[in-house]
């Protein structure tokens, strides 16, 4: 996946959690349920892989989808975001 690739996943979350004034585990939740109901572009599988190039990325992850949270805000709940769709559905 190309950078502009995993960009366009997190610009579209980052979209998503624009108005969220703490992003806790309630916001996780509602991306993982947005990702497995198809509002976000990807499966879990991709989107995860999406994330997880974010967070090795160097640079700034909201400077095309600009939020009020921190840069470390971010990193932190895409890392929590990451593991909440490594993890199975349950049935």
């Amino acid at each position: 996946m190309g950078t502009d690739s995993w960009k366009g996943h997190v610009n579209g979350i980052l979209y998503g959690i624009q108005f969220d004034r703490v992003l806790d585990d309630s916001v996780v939740t509602r991306v993982v349920d947005g990702v497995i109901a198809g509002l976000y572009p990807g499966d879990r599988a991709e989107t995860r892989d999406a994330l997880d190039q974010a967070l090795r990325y160097s640079g700034p992850l909201n400077d095309q989808a600009e939020t009020h949270h921190s840069e470390d805000d971010i990193r932190s709940f895409f890392r929590r975001l990451s593991a909440a769709l490594a993890t199975p559905p349950s049935s």
